[in-house]
């Protein structure tokens, strides 16, 4: 039946005169740019989903867990100074490390990179408020106390910042996501209408061929 149809066409074909024939190959040169060109839209557009996608987990996920374990540890430390049960927890304070450089290898943006280096020297104005605490003879000094707990808000703070950070990149990721699969569905439907129209014009062509009208004189 495939064979049927292909000898149809081409017998189609073959009958056309060479101006139709000329039409028919600028008409069908047009599709196949058109396909082609659709191929690359439809090829750029997934890419772009793909990197968003992967941006998303990698660069804002990944990063909010982060913050939740730093946080859990910040407060344990709020909490045991507040009781006046103060531990040197080197581990501890090993594992903030290792967080903070986790966030810092991510995608950061202008206000992360300068929130998270503020962190940073938080954290180690905080580690050197709890050497001079274990140092000290008559354990918790409430004046190292207090500069430790002011120490504990910012970096609290600094925390919140990130985390809304996540939210709002996290929210455009998704925004510029749907954009992408909105324009591919656009094209997708403007690609169809032209092969539609292209193949009406096609037929039109051979069974109702233009002829020229002839000029008397």
């Amino acid at each position: 039946m495939y064979n049927h149809n292909l000898n149809s066409i081409t017998l189609m074909f073959s009958k056309l005169k060479t101006q139709q024939r000329m039409h028919a190959i600028f008409i069908l040169g047009i599709t196949f740019l058109l396909v082609l060109g659709s191929n690359r839209l439809y090829q750029r557009h997934f890419t772009t989903l793909q990197t968003t996608v992967n941006t998303v987990y990698e660069d804002r996920v990944k990063v909010q867990d982060f913050i939740y374990q730093l946080n859990n540890i910040f407060h344990e430390k709020e909490l045991r100074l507040t009781a006046h049960d103060f531990i040197l927890n080197q581990e501890e304070n090993k594992k903030v490390e290792n967080l903070l450089n986790e966030v810092a290898l991510t995608e950061l943006t202008t206000t992360e990179y300068n929130t998270l280096k503020t962190l940073t020297d938080k954290f180690k104005k905080l580690r050197i408020l709890e050497d001079k605490e274990l140092q000290s003879n008559n354990g918790i000094q409430s004046s190292i106390r207090s500069a430790s707990l002011k120490t504990l808000s910012e970096i609290d703070d600094n925390l919140n910042i990130l985390a809304k950070i996540q939210l709002e990149e996290s929210k455009q990721l998704t925004q510029l996501s749907n954009k992408t699969l909105d324009n591919n569905i656009l094209m997708s439907k403007l690609a169809f209408a032209l092969l539609i129209l292209i193949g009406i014009t096609l037929l039109a062509l051979i069974f109702y061929p233009f002829k020229p009208q002839t000029v008397l004189e």
